[in-house]
C-alpha cells in the first residue's frame, strides 16, 4: 500500500505490519526542542526503507506531551529500525529533553485510509 490509498482489512491484522503508539513527555519549556528534534528526524528515514509511517503530534492539552504512531512492514523492518545509527543518534538526543521514559504501546495496523488527494508531509 502507497499511503495514497484506501486500504480495509480484517480485524486479524492483516495488513501484516507492526506499529507502535508512543507517548514522550518533555522537560517543562522543553516541547519544541523535542518537536524540532522529532521533525529532522523524519528527514533520516529515506534510509530506513521498511520504516512505512512516522507521525509526530503535539497534545493541545498537555502542553509537554508529544504522540508517534509508526509503522514498520514487519519485524525485520522494525529491528533494522533499532539498529539503525539515527535511531541510536536520536535516542542520546532525547535523553535530556525527556521528562520520563517514552511509553510505548505496540499494535497491530488494521485498517489505515487516506482521503484522496491528501499529501503527505
Amino acid at each position: 500500500m502507497d499511503g495514497m490509498t484506501n486500504s480495509s482489512q480484517g480485524p486479524q491484522g492483516s495488513l501484516g505490519r507492526f506499529g507502535a503508539i508512543l507517548q514522550l513527555t518533555a522537560k517543562a519549556g522543553q516541547r519544541d526542542e523535542l518537536l524540532r528534534i522529532l521533525t529532522n528526524y523524519a528527514n533520516t528515514l529515506d534510509g530506513e526503507p521498511g520504516t512505512l509511517l512516522y507521525t509526530v503530534a503535539a497534545d493541545p492539552n498537555a502542553p509537554e506531551d508529544v504522540f508517534l504512531w509508526e509503522e514498520f512492514a514487519d519485524a525485520e523492518a522494525l529491528q533494522a529500525h533499532f539498529d539503525h545509527d539515527f535511531f541510536k543518534a536520536l535516542q542520546l538526543e532525547l535523553a535530556d529533553l525527556l521528562a520520563e521514559p517514552a511509553g510505548a504501546r505496540p499494535l497491530v495496523p488494521v485498517v489505515r485510509r487516506v482521503n484522496p488527494g491528501v499529501i503527505a508531509e
